[in-house]
């Protein structure tokens, strides 16, 4: 029997809406994959990142991306969005505006 993956508490699952605004964002951006140049992309959890770091603005999440080019030798890195490029109406609500609460944003 497998065991679950552990989640982190703070990753901010994304709804399939949320997945293709942040491959939309990738695709305008002329986003790649910096090991071998692959534009595809599969799309994973956000973390907020306007507590962790001082230097982001106070709406940046950092978004996992792997890339789906099988022989890549480097497929996982990311992307820096904020909120309002990728999360709306019921992703904001499941809990990705409680992180920005707990840290003192509004």
């Amino acid at each position: 029997m497998q065991e679950a993956a552990m989640v982190r508490p703070e990753l901010i699952g994304l709804d399939e809406a949320a997945r293709q605004r942040v491959r939309r964002r990738i695709a305008a951006k002329g986003g790649y994959c910096g090991c071998c140049g692959a534009t595809d992309f599969d799309v994973g959890d956000a973390l907020f990142l306007g507590f962790l770091f001082l230097d982001e603005d106070h709406d940046a999440y950092m978004i996992a991306l792997t890339c789906r080019n099988r022989e890549c030798a480097k497929p996982r890195t990311g992307i820096i969005l904020p909120e309002k490029d990728f999360l709306t109406g019921e992703s904001v609500r499941r809990g990705a505006s409680a992180w920005r609460s707990l840290a003192g944003h509004r």
